[in-house]
C-alpha cells in the first residue's frame, strides 16, 4: 500500500487539500493554479456571441454581441459563505474553542508516562526500528509534515471530496488546527509537576528517525491527538450509517483504527513512545467533548451529519 503513497497522485478532487474550499481544487475555487497568457490575457478579450438553450422549447438561441468582457459586472453584494474555503473557515471555529476556557478543563495528568517505565518504552521502540520501520517508512514519509498529509487517508478510506462532502472536510480542518492547539499547549504543561517530554531520539540517538524531528516536546503525540480528534469527529457526523447487519456506527472503528495506525507509524518511525499516542488519543477525547460546547463547531457537526451522512 504504501509505495503508490508518497505524493498522492490520483487524489483527484483532493487537490492540495491545504486550501480547498466547498469546491476542491488549490484556491478554494474549484481549480487549481491555471497559466494565462503574457500578451493577451483574459482581459483582452470579447464576447461575440452568446447562445442560450430553451428547455421548453427544446432548441437553441444565438444571440449576437459585441462587448468587453472587463465591463461585464456580476451583482453581488458580499463574500459568500460557499466561497471559503475549509482550511481558513475552520479558523473561526477555533476561535470559538479559544474562548471556554478549555486548558483549565482538560487534564491529562491520569494518562502521564511513568519514568520507571522509559527504558521499556525505548526497548519497545528499537524493536519497532528494527522489525517494522522498513515496511510503515513509505506511510511514515506519507503522514509526516502536516495533518493535511493524513487527512488524505481518511479521505480515501471514505471516498469523499471537498465537492461531495464540504461540511465533512471543514470537520477535519477543525479537528486539525484545534489538535494543534491544544498538543502544543499540553506539549508545554503536562500538568503533574511533568516537565516537556524530551524525544525517544534525544535519548537515544541511534534511534535516528527517518524524517526531521519536530521542534517540540514529545508528549502528548500531536499526530494522535489531530488523528483521533478527526476520526471522532468523522465517527459522530456518520454515526447513522449502518453495517451490513443493520448497526449503526459503521464507520467508527474503521476511522479510529486509521487513527492508531497513523499514530503507531509515528512510534515506529522513532518519534514518539507508546505513552504519547496513549495521551493524545485521551487529549482527543477530552478536547471533542469540549468542542461539543462550542456553537458554532455544533452546528458544523449537526450539518454534516444531515446533509452529508443521513
Amino acid at each position: 500500500m504504501a509505495g503508490n503513497m508518497g505524493d498522492m497522485g490520483d487524489m483527484g478532487d483532493m487537490g492540495d487539500m491545504g486550501d480547498t474550499g466547498n469546491s476542491g481544487g488549490s484556491s478554494g475555487g474549484g481549480v487549481g493554479r491555471l497559466p494565462d497568457r503574457i500578451d493577451l490575457p483574459f482581459v483582452t478579450e470579447r464576447a461575440s456571441e452568446v447562445w442560450a438553450y430553451d428547455s421548453g422549447a427544446k432548441k437553441w438561441t444565438q444571440t449576437g454581441t459585441d462587448v468587453s468582457l472587463t465591463d461585464i459586472r456580476v451583482d453581488i453584494a458580499q463574500w459568500l459563505e460557499t466561497d471559503w474555503a475549509a482550511k481558513w473557515k475552520a479558523w473561526l471555529i477555533l476561535a470559538d474553542f479559544a474562548k471556554t476556557g478549555w486548558a483549565t478543563t482538560i487534564d491529562l495528568t491520569g494518562v502521564l508516562w511513568l519514568p520507571a517505565n522509559q527504558a521499556r518504552e525505548l526497548q519497545d521502540l528499537i524493536r519497532a526500528a528494527e522489525d517494522e520501520r522498513a515496511d510503515a517508512l513509505g506511510e511514515i514519509l506519507a503522514q509526516h509534515t502536516s495533518y493535511a498529509d493524513f487527512m488524505a487517508y481518511f479521505v480515501l478510506l471514505l471516498k469523499i471530496t471537498p465537492r461531495t462532502h464540504p461540511k465533512t472536510f471543514l470537520l477535519m480542518h477543525i479537528a486539525g488546527i484545534v489538535g494543534i492547539l491544544v498538543s502544543m499547549y499540553f506539549k508545554q504543561n503536562p500538568g503533574g509537576g511533568r516537565y516537556p517530554r524530551a524525544r525517544p531520539s534525544q535519548i537515544c540517538p541511534a534511534l535516528m528517525p527517518p524524517v526531521a524531528i519536530p521542534g517540540h516536546p514529545s508528549f502528548p503525540s500531536g499526530h494522535a491527538t489531530q488523528s483521533m480528534l478527526m476520526a471522532l469527529c468523522l465517527s459522530e457526523a456518520s454515526k447513522n450509517r449502518k453495517d451490513a447487519a443493520g448497526n449503526k456506527g459503521v464507520w467508527a472503528p474503521l476511522l479510529q483504527g486509521l487513527s492508531r495506525r497513523i499514530a503507531r507509524n509515528r512510534e515506529i518511525a522513532g518519534l514518539h513512545f507508546a505513552s504519547d499516542s496513549t495521551a493524545g488519543f485521551e487529549l482527543a477525547r477530552q478536547t471533542f467533548a469540549a468542542l461539543l460546547a462550542v456553537p458554532s463547531f455544533k452546528k458544523v457537526l449537526d450539518d454534516a451529519t444531515t446533509d452529508e451522512w443521513s
